[in-house]
């Protein structure tokens, strides 16, 4: 609250705007734990169309898509055979993040998420082992899938890019009687 104003400030508000906006995209998702066997569930059954918001907010119109997506994250993110909600929601939210436009930046979004958790356990694992060798471990492991995040990365960005080259030519010697463009000259790769 703006002490002068008694108004919320316009971080708060903004931030609630977020969250709004972020909500109305696509509902969250339950896990519950039956015989073993993980079951999701879209939290919000009451309304028809969640199944749709979140197939929009993940990038997919296709159910059987959907379905095996949410089942091998939910198994991505087991630990002892036990499913981890907040994991979960925390693989779901970092797709929805990335705005995925495709069924191919839905699965790179995942593996994103996925090396993020790796990293971040191996993290741990460094700072909690005092043996070197465990520490050797930890640091490798973090350094390949911090190292694979930034190339996750960096494919997401060459894949949603339009595809141009660029040649630049710095120096040019024209001899007398030859002919020189001078100017930018593009070619799009096309025919």
């Amino acid at each position: 609250m703006n002490e002068l104003t008694d108004q919320p400030d316009d971080q708060v508000v903004e931030i609630a705007r977020r969250v709004s906006e972020r909500d109305k995209k696509a509902p969250n998702i339950s896990v519950e734990m039956v015989d073993g066997i993980a079951r999701l569930t879209i939290v919000k059954n009451s309304d028809p169309d969640e199944r749709l918001r979140l197939m929009a907010a993940i990038g997919t119109y296709d159910l059987d898509f959907l379905s095996p997506l949410l089942s091998q994250i939910g198994n991505s993110v087991a630990a002892k055979g036990e499913m981890q909600e907040a994991s979960l929601q925390f693989v779901i939210a970092f797709i929805k993040s990335i705005e995925p436009e495709s069924e191919i930046e839905t699965m790179l979004a995942a593996q994103m998420a996925a090396v993020h958790i790796c990293a971040l356990d191996a993290s741990r694992r460094y700072l909690s082992t005092t043996s070197l060798a465990g520490k050797d471990s930890a640091e490798r492991a973090m350094t390949k899938l911090t190292r694979t995040f930034t190339t996750q990365m960096e494919a997401l960005k060459r894949h949603r890019a339009k595809a141009q080259q660029t040649v630049r030519v710095e120096r040019v010697n024209v001899e007398s009687g030859g002919q020189a463009i001078v100017g930018d000259v593009s070619h799009r790769g096309e025919g």
